[in-house]
């Protein structure tokens, strides 16, 4: 009988070193647009350090990917000897890159800058051969395959288990796996089991919707054709796949015709809302998948938990993106790409976008079922919410996982009877077929869809 696997997982540590500016107007305005706790990443990435080296019976982590910011070289170089502190006290290692780590021409993300009082300077820039030997030791050096043109690899985490670190940068305009990698996959999958080893993969960008919106308005931040290729992945042998870049705290199933289960575990950013980290053990009867947040990390919190030190930041950003919609269309766009929706997709959106941002400002659910003859699907508990309100919490809802609003409750009755009303005449034309498929999209993101987000058991099939 094999020993069990035991192993903790994080994913986009986002290390943003303090040399490249943490003060002064640009590092304000930069810090104002960000999802993420910038200037804390290294206090948080170090408590995180700490907890898992507590647990020193657990021997494995596994890095995500987006370990830097903005694919600064600094920090790079200040975050290889925090994960050495790992290998130091004898646990191993196994980490992917991905876009935000390394340099693309012409592509914000990748491109670091140094931040002196009101300006900026560019910083030294990665590029991305340099990720191979910068972080050679985490990992590939453990390699029993390599597959050069993506850096992908695969590992023996011990006797009957095996890995599948999948690098899934491609060229940026498609995050994804070439046909020659995906040859190189299915091939590892068939060596695996002609071992008689269970295998199972990490990748970076999610593949599986994190939420029903997500493939709607940011299909370009999934794995390049998610659909086909976790289809043929399941199929091939895979049932677990871990993953990050949405810094969203999710699990997703799909079941192919053919009856194969797949789980996508996709795990929120260590540096942003909600900060959490998976554990996760592995036997032969079944999958079990924890979350773990740090108590507290050194710096000034203000009296504050990590769950509220982190979400208070994170809603500022939310109220900026809301306010921009009313008052300002390009700041909206900008800022909406932190939310992984690209330019196009907000210009295309811009009208619809700009009423809907004015109206959220004074739309109670009351005064909306009253002028859309929906009145008596509005709970006297629910009339007088504010429709910013909402959104602001549904979006804090999305990002933390576990959904609360399920269909019999008055918030989730009320909101699906005033986008029903809108919807149903909108999805009789073509033109506005597309808006009435988003907010029916919008609608199911008020609750979770089993698996559970956070503590999951998974029964193992039998062979």
């Amino acid at each position: 009988m094999l020993l069990p696997l035991n192993f903790y997982l994080i994913t986009d540590l986002h290390h943003y070193s303090h040399s490249l500016g943490v003060s002064g107007e640009a590092f304000e305005k930069k810090d104002k647009r960000e999802q993420l706790c910038l200037a804390e990443t290294g206090a948080i990435i170090d408590a995180y350090i700490d907890k898992i080296l507590e647990d020193e019976d657990t021997k494995i982590v596994l890095v995500a990917g987006d370990v830097s910011n903005n694919g600064a070289m600094e920090s790079h170089r200040e975050l290889i000897p925090k994960l050495r502190r790992f290998t130091n006290a004898g646990k191993r290692v196994f980490l992917i890159t991905a876009t935000h780590d390394y340099y693309v021409e012409g592509n914000a993300v990748g491109n670091p800058v140094r931040l002196e009082g009101d300006r900026e300077y560019p910083a030294e820039r990665t590029e991305r051969e340099q990720l191979i030997e910068l972080y050679h030791e985490f990992g590939l050096d453990e390699a029993i395959a390599f597959h050069s043109e993506s850096h992908s690899y695969c590992v023996k985490l011990q006797e009957g288990y095996r890995l599948l670190c999948l690098n899934d940068d491609g060229d940026r305009s498609f995050c994804g796996y070439s046909e020659d990698q995906m040859r190189w996959i299915l091939g590892q999958i068939d060596e695996a089991k002609r071992a008689g080893d269970y295998i199972f993969a990490m990748t970076h960008h999610p593949t599986l919707p994190p939420m029903p919106l997500y493939h709607i308005i940011s299909n370009g931040d999934m794995l390049g054709d998610w659909d086909s290729t976790t289809t043929l992945l399941a199929d091939a042998g895979i049932e677990l796949m871990f993953t990050g870049h949405a810094h969203m705290h999710n699990i997703g199933l799909k079941i192919t015709e053919k009856g194969n289960r797949y789980y996508d575990v996709n795990t929120s950013a260590l540096v942003g809302y909600p900060s959490n980290m998976r554990k996760v053990r592995i036997d032969d009867e079944k999958i079990e998948i924890h979350s773990l947040c740090v108590d507290s990390f050194d710096w000034d919190m203000q009296g504050l938990t990590v769950d509220e030190y982190t979400k208070r930041h994170f809603s500022y950003m939310t109220n900026q993106i809301l306010d921009a919609a009313a008052d300002d269309f390009e700041y909206f766009a900008d800022l909406a790409e932190s939310f992984s929706m690209r330019h196009e997709q907000s210009y295309k959106l811009r009208k619809p976008i700009t009423f809907v941002g004015k109206g959220l400002r004074k739309w109670t659910l009351g005064s909306a079922g009253r002028l859309l003859g929906v009145s008596k699907k509005i709970d006297p508990s629910v009339k007088d919410l504010v429709a910013r309100d909402i959104i602001t919490e549904l979006i804090q809802n999305a990002f933390h996982g576990n959904e609360p609003y399920y269909p019999d409750t008055p918030l989730y009755i009320a909101v699906s009877a005033i986008l029903d009303r809108i919807s149903k005449p909108l999805s009789r034309f073509k033109k506005t077929k597309d808006i009435a498929s988003l907010l029916q999209a919008l609608k199911r993101s008020f609750y979770n869809e089993a698996p559970d987000d956070y503590e999951l058991v998974i029964e193992r099939k039998k062979v």
